[in-house]
């Protein structure tokens, strides 16, 4: 008996002792062993180990209430005290038939049918690890954790195992053998559930050993679940300010009013070019963007996305004879080239009313200043635009601004925007993919392939069925690799905590040989035993 349900007993038995004395009134029960405290006082009866419900379903006919005092505090008993108790009368039969109705009561109300019952009762007599577990709960747990860890967890929640109508239950919760532990999970998981879901539903019924990591790998290996999980938002990349003006420029096309244009915007300054297009050629793309580059020069860095005018050789070449490195953003993901996306939502604003003149209004934007305190003309230029907006004359003369200060304001400005974005879509980390992982796309509803990973930040090469392409990690999900729920097989060598849920049990004679036997053989015949079978030992009393 463990020290929890002696302090129970005795608790117990000095409340039935003095039964006279507080039948029907409120009292204060002091006891040293703090724990009883809520067992005996607000935990609900259903939610407490069975030993200790029979205890406290015997004190429910009186109104105590159940204080810590401190052991020193406590009052010696003498001897006289502890004198045998006489032979039983009938309120203890009464509470013995009571106690009785409730382990059946507990037994009638568990989530399953009687034929699954008796399935589960025979698949745990017939389980070498359970059968163990079993006679510790008859006979008595040792008082050493036992050596062998397949007993760990059982040894260290002996305080929650009972045996009630020949089922082992572990509270009021149905302890299932291994052989029927992976159609358990998939009953759990049959909704698709969550992990926290899942161990919720678990924590109403069933239990065994590391059942919490069990569910929580079948749900991470579930491909159902990963393919419709929501997709997560990782920590926003902003992109580094350039050193000088027109260092570094992004391109896209957008469509207003009937019309294809083509949108230019300088990283540095904002500076935005708008082109009409006479068609969507890469030819025409090229002699538009040769017509830009003739006026602030070539730039170094090109970003664009993925579109045939800039994937076609005709780009290529020309970005070859004109000396700029060309940068793709990842496919269905434009976030990756964000400034140039930006830019196009800037230039539709600008364009919307086709009644106004909108140049006009481009020319105010790039007179406006930005949140550095200077406008695009005077980043890229050193200079104001004279618009409608009287001015004075000397402000129009050319100014140098300071890159320094104008650095340290956008890099400012680009970590608190970061920070914001991290904080409102609660950002992480996506774990990164390894050569031979297989994915869903996202966008395209396919499974894949891992290859290698691509050059720009978290894009990666992946195969399908219909060739290789380049995806963003936030576009993919990572699935098992065969495809179903199975669990992994830990190693021998591996320690509960370590160990995978499904580890496989050894052989019967192995493992028989291997646990620690009990010091006392139950036979019924011979020696009286309680309705669940746990054998009956007398206590030894002192004897004056």
């Amino acid at each position: 008996m463990l020290v929890i349900e002696k302090e129970a007993l005795a608790a117990t038995w000095a409340c039935e002792r003095f039964n006279d004395y507080v039948m029907g009134l409120n009292f204060t029960l002091e006891t040293d062993h703090k724990p009883l405290v809520p067992l005996f006082g607000t935990k609900e009866l259903h939610k407490m180990p069975p030993r200790i419900q029979r205890f406290r379903l015997r004190l429910m006919r009186y109104n105590p209430k159940v204080v810590h005092v401190s052991g020193k505090d406590q009052i010696t008993a003498d001897a006289l005290s502890r004198a045998p108790v006489a032979d039983p009368d009938d309120s203890d039969l009464d509470l013995i038939e009571n106690v009785a109705a409730l382990a059946r009561q507990t037994v009638s109300i568990l989530p399953a049918t009687t034929r699954k019952l008796q399935e589960i009762r025979d698949s745990q007599k017939a389980d070498e690890e359970l059968h163990q577990v079993r006679e510790y709960c008859t006979i008595g747990w040792p008082v050493y954790m036992p050596e062998n860890p397949l007993f760990k967890q059982y040894w260290l929640n002996r305080e929650h195992l009972t045996i009630i109508d020949d089922l082992l239950l572990f509270d009021d919760r149905l302890v299932i053998p291994r052989c029927l532990r992976l159609d358990i999970l998939g009953r759990l998981h049959e909704g698709h559930l969550g992990i926290t879901k899942c161990r919720a539903l678990a924590r109403t019924s069933v239990w065994w050993p590391y059942i919490a990591s069990e569910v929580e790998e079948m749900v991470n290996k579930c491909t159902t679940c990963a393919i419709h999980r929501p997709e997560k938002k990782e920590p926003l990349l902003p992109s580094s300010f350039p050193e000088r003006p027109w260092e570094r420029v992004g391109m896209d096309f957008l469509t207003l009013h009937g019309k294809v244009y083509l949108s230019i915007v300088d990283y540095y300054s904002r500076w935005v070019e708008t082109k009409l297009l006479k068609s969507e050629s890469s030819a025409e793309t090229i002699n538009q963007i040769k017509s830009v580059f003739a006026v602030h020069g070539i730039p170094d860095v090109v970003v664009s996305d993925n579109g045939p005018q800039f994937s076609s050789n005709e780009f290529t070449s020309f970005a070859a004879s004109y000396g700029f490195t060309h940068v793709t953003s990842s496919p269905k993901y434009p976030q990756s080239n964000g400034e140039a996306e930006r830019a196009v939502q800037t230039v539709k604003l600008l364009f919307k009313n086709k009644n106004k003149d909108p140049y006009l209004a481009l020319l105010m934007y790039r007179s406006t200043p930005l949140q550095n305190g200077l406008s695009p003309s005077e980043l890229l230029m050193g200079r104001k635009l004279k618009t409608l907006v009287p001015v004075l004359p000397n402000t129009l003369k050319p100014q140098t601004p300071d890159h320094d200060s104008v650095k340290a304001k956008e890099t400012a400005s680009k970590e608190k925007q970061r920070q914001t974005f991290d904080r409102r879509h609660a950002a992480k980390d996506l774990p990164s993919l390894q050569p031979g992982d297989s994915v869903w796309i996202r966008d395209m509803k396919r499974s894949g392939e891992v290859v290698a990973k691509a050059t720009s930040p978290r894009s990666y090469i992946i195969r399908t069925e219909k060739g290789t392409i380049r995806r963003n990690r936030s576009a993919m999900v990572s699935t098992p690799a065969d495809g179903n729920n199975q669990l992994s097989t830990p190693k021998a060598s591996q320690t509960p905590q370590q160990s995978t849920p499904d580890a496989q049990p050894t052989s019967p004679a192995v493992l028989r040989s291997s646990l620690p036997q009990p010091s006392l053989t139950p036979n019924p015949g011979s020696a009286p035993c309680t309705r669940s079978g746990r054998l009956v030992v007398k206590p030894n009393r002192l004897d004056l």
